[in-house]
């Protein structure tokens, strides 16, 4: 019972650091987005395809200007569960939350490149009887479009890789090929 309270507070504490850190300086710039796509699953069993989704939150740090933290949590799902009329039992799936840094390049006038490292833990429901907590890494990198010109705030757009691992209880990972969109506000 122990273990399952420690990525809520984990999650309170994230969302406590960056929204104190948004009201408290004006030229901080708070972004939300997400992501949709597919990619395999497992704990301890095979491989499973399945699809994949994210919602983050953002926020860049007077701490580290180059490096801006990223709040994601992440579902993915045996992608059997998504098609019409497949009936099984049970559909195999984990889920979690990550915190990242995020670095960015740009390269020409709106295209970017973004890779990121952080700590992730992960819940793993790959069989109908097991509900366990694996902590490891998760990293990833993106390209995409910026629609935001000159402005601070607007739309970013593109398609990225994220691979999550953990090293504890049943070794849970995810791979992930996605799509995603991010607005700054």
């Amino acid at each position: 019972m122990k273990i399952k309270k420690i990525p809520i507070k984990i999650i309170l504490l994230s969302v406590f650091i960056i929204c104190l850190q948004s009201t408290s300086l004006s030229q901080l710039r708070f972004s939300v987005g997400g992501f949709i796509g597919g990619g395999f699953i497992k704990g301890n069993s095979p491989s499973v395809g399945s699809f994949n989704t994210s919602l983050f939150i953002e926020t860049n740090t007077v701490l580290f200007e180059e490096v801006v933290p990223r709040l994601s949590f992440i579902f993915a799902k045996d992608f059997n569960a998504i098609i019409p009329n497949v009936e099984k039992p049970y559909f195999p799936y984990v889920q979690g939350i990550n915190f990242k840094g995020i670095t960015t390049q740009y390269f020409e006038d709106h295209i970017f490149l973004e890779e990121g490292v952080g700590l992730l833990a992960l819940n793993d429901r790959t069989f109908s009887d097991t509900d366990a907590w694996g902590y490891g890494i998760v990293i990833s990198i993106s390209g995409g479009w910026d629609l935001r010109g000159f402005e601070l705030s607007g739309f970013k757009l593109g398609a990225g890789i994220e691979y999550g691992i953990t090293f504890t209880n049943t070794l849970p990972q995810y791979s992930s090929v996605h799509l995603f969109v991010h607005y700054t506000l």
